[in-house]
């Protein structure tokens, strides 16, 4: 038998070093890296700090204390100010703008990470059809995170002093996107080593794009969570309130509006969304280990699925237990290994498409 790629037919087995590789696996880590500014720049409230946006410009910070005076007396006329930080004093604001010019300093160089090796790559002939179109989608949703990242600030802006949930899923949706691509073409020109020839059933395949699927759902019902301060209400577990479900919930009307903007319904939907993506993830784990039909990377990115789905179920129970005692700490190290269980769970779909052909 003979194991081929079900995805990228270009891999070369016999190379050692892909510069391509490095490229993609690059825009992961400089999503990675962004995507913990920016939780920061939220979780300390600093993303209304700058009530402008430069493209060009906004790369250079203030200069100067006179600099520095105007920027400050452009904030002082934002929601933000007049309704949460009457009063703050420079430095206070110097450190919140800290925060979020380095969140879209670093959304830029995101860009020309995705770009520049683009274009190289391009002119060097080393990109078929597949990688052009893909590397031009990843531009493309860079792009579109840029925009999307002050179209969501911007409705904290005009009357009240938080974004708007649906932008900030979005926003983060699209950083999960432009990973997940990034992410699964560098895998599809990764060389596989196998060394079992027999491979699992197309379903367990199924499987893991479903649980992928409600991954992704999951991380945007975090993002509401998030956007509207659900978290901290009812931080307790299993419990709510003394019951599994308090009558308050689900109570809004019309009733789909439940499902996406009462606050508390939400995060009774996150929790319980959660709890059952980790027993799925889990006994999906433990029943294709069991089967005996793994190959050495399908049962590496299975163990590793199960100890990030169980790390990340914990930290989602501990967020909402001590979110009081950290703000900051435990929603952001949530998220966080929320992008590494995004990656395993492509990884192991990546994994279950390769085809097995008989000699």
């Amino acid at each position: 038998m003979t194991v081929k790629p079900f995805v990228e037919s270009h891999v070369n087995s016999s190379s050692t070093f892909d510069g391509r590789v490095w490229w993609l696996r690059g825009v992961c880590l400089s999503v990675m890296i962004i995507l913990v500014v920016g939780g920061i720049t939220r979780l300390t409230g600093s993303g209304l700090s700058m009530v402008d946006w430069r493209p060009v410009s906004g790369i250079l910070p203030p200069i100067g204390e006179a600099a520095w005076t105007i920027e400050f007396a452009q904030y002082k006329e934002s929601p933000q100010y007049k309704l949460v930080n009457q009063g703050m004093s420079l430095g206070e604001f110097q450190y919140i703008f800290l925060w979020e010019y380095l969140h879209r300093v670093l959304g830029r160089i995101v860009g020309l990470v995705c770009l520049i090796p683009y274009l190289w790559f391009l002119f060097c002939g080393k990109l078929d059809r597949g990688l052009k179109l893909k590397g031009a989608l990843l531009i493309f949703l860079v792009c579109a995170q840029g925009f999307m990242g002050w179209y969501m600030v911007k409705s904290g802006l005009v009357k009240d002093p938080e974004v708007s949930h649906f932008r900030l899923a979005a926003h983060l949706s699209l950083a999960f996107a432009i990973f997940g691509l990034a992410w699964w073409t560098s895998l599809g020109l990764m060389p596989k080593s196998v060394v079992q020839s027999s491979m699992p059933t197309n379903n367990f395949r199924s499987w893991a794009i479903v649980l992928v699927s409600v991954l992704f759902l999951q991380i945007v019902y975090g993002a509401f969570t998030s956007g509207m301060k659900a978290g901290y209400g009812f931080n307790t577990y299993p419990m709510m309130g003394g019951k599994l479900m308090p009558e308050a919930l689900f109570s809004m009307s019309p009733f789909w509006t439940n499902f996406v903007s009462d606050k508390f319904s939400v995060q009774f939907i996150h929790r319980w969304m959660g709890t059952c993506l980790a027993i799925g993830v889990l006994y999906f784990c433990w029943r294709t280990l069991k089967s005996g039909l793994l190959n050495i990377w399908l049962s590496k990115w299975t163990k590793r699925t199960a100890f990030f789905v169980t790390l990340q179920f914990a930290l989602g129970v501990g967020t909402l237990l001590y979110i009081s005692d950290y703000p900051v700490f435990l929603p952001l190290i949530h998220q966080f290994i929320a992008l590494f269980l995004f990656a395993s769970l492509l990884a192991l779909i990546q994994g279950y498409g390769w085809k097995v052909d008989e000699e």
